[in-house]
């Protein structure tokens, strides 16, 4: 009798433990991402600033930035267009090689045809990375999921 009282208790508690983790997996799996639109950013600067305090300490400002949603302001030095027609804004100066690559939100790409190589604008992003210059050819703060303000 006792016996079957723990191999009833040992069937319980693996049943519940397996609804958790079946649980758990379902909402990670059919979970959202977070509209940046309506999300309040973490920082505001403009895109010298923070291409500054990366080249001057990465550790720091990865430790600081990483996964942090950044609101920038900038000119837009260039736009490039994949073949897939996805957008991504490269802000910066065209004295300076350095600077930040913002990939636009899949959902806000048709707002990027409308924009101006050299005009001003205020995007919010992802902050998932630095590139070292290494070869001389300039360093780049990466953005995802960005998406181009109207103020």
């Amino acid at each position: 009798m006792k016996r079957k009282k723990i191999i009833y208790r040992i069937i319980f508690i693996v049943v519940l433990l397996t609804i958790g983790v079946g649980l758990y997996a379902y909402n990670e799996y059919n979970r959202k991402n977070v509209d940046l639109a309506d999300a309040k950013p973490a920082f505001v600067m403009s895109e010298t600033e923070l291409i500054k305090e990366f080249s001057q300490d990465q550790n720091a400002s990865n430790k600081k930035y990483l996964g942090k949603i950044m609101e920038l302001s900038g000119n837009i030095k260039k736009i490039d267009t994949d073949e897939n027609g996805f957008h991504t804004i490269i802000l910066g100066s065209s004295v300076n090689m350095n600077s930040v690559r913002c990939s636009i939100d899949s959902s806000f790409n048709k707002e990027a045809h409308d924009l101006v190589i050299g005009s001003s604008i205020t995007i919010k992003g992802i902050c998932t990375g630095f590139n070292a210059d290494d070869l001389g050819l300039g360093s780049d703060v990466i953005l995802n999921r960005s998406i181009a303000i109207k103020k």
